[in-house]
C-alpha cells in the first residue's frame, strides 16, 4: 500500500520485509520479531545535532521497563562529543552504558546507512557497510516487539527484514 502527501508510505512484500518511507520523529513502530532479523535504517543527522538514539524495546513507551538494545550516537551530548554509547533495561533498570570503544562514524548533514542484525546472542551493528561495534544480548528477542528512534535524526527509511 502507497499513500502519497503527508501521509506515511509503506509497503509490506510476499517475503516479509516492511519498508516506511520517510517517517516523522520520535519514529514508534510495532514489529514481529519472530521474523525480523535485520533492521536498515537511513537518514542524517541535523546541523547542531546533539544526539540520536535507537531502542529495541517491549512497548511503545518513551520509558519502557524492557529495553534489548539502546544505541546513542552522541553528536554533542552533556559531556560526550562524538561518542556511542549502547546499553539495555531490564526490569525498569538501566544497565551501565558501554562506549562501544570505536571510531564516532557519522557526520551531521551526511547520509548514514545503520543495519542491525539480530543474531540469537548480540545486536551486530553496521554504519555505512564497515562494521561498527557487537553488542551481547542481555533480554531474549522475543520479549521485543517495538523499534523507537527519536531526538536529532531525520529519516529516509527503515527497513525491517
Amino acid at each position: 500500500r502507497r499513500v502519497h502527501g503527508d501521509t506515511l508510505q509503506y509497503h509490506l512484500t510476499v517475503n516479509m520485509v516492511r519498508v516506511l518511507e520517510s517517517p516523522e520523529v520520535p519514529f514508534v513502530h510495532f514489529m514481529d520479531t519472530d521474523w525480523i532479523q535485520r533492521i536498515y535504517i537511513k537518514g542524517k543527522a541535523p546541523e547542531g545535532a546533539s544526539r540520536f538514539t535507537i531502542y529495541l524495546q517491549c512497548g511503545a513507551e518513551s520509558e519502557p521497563d524492557e529495553v534489548a538494545f539502546v544505541l546513542d550516537f552522541r553528536f554533542n551530548y552533556g559531556d560526550c562529543q562524538n561518542k556511542i554509547v549502547t546499553n539495555h533495561k531490564c526490569e525498569g533498570n538501566w544497565g551501565t552504558e558501554e562506549d562501544g570503544d570505536c571510531e564516532f562514524p557519522l557526520n551531521v548533514e551526511e547520509d548514514f546507512k545503520i543495519k542491525i542484525i539480530v543474531e540469537d546472542d548480540s545486536f551486530k551493528v553496521k554504519v555505512n557497510g564497515e562494521h561498527l561495534l557487537e553488542y551481547e544480548q542481555k533480554l531474549s528477542m522475543k520479549t521485543i516487539n517495538c523499534i523507537r528512534i527519536q531526538n536529532d535524526v531525520t529519516l529516509d527509511q527503515v527497513k525491517l527484514k
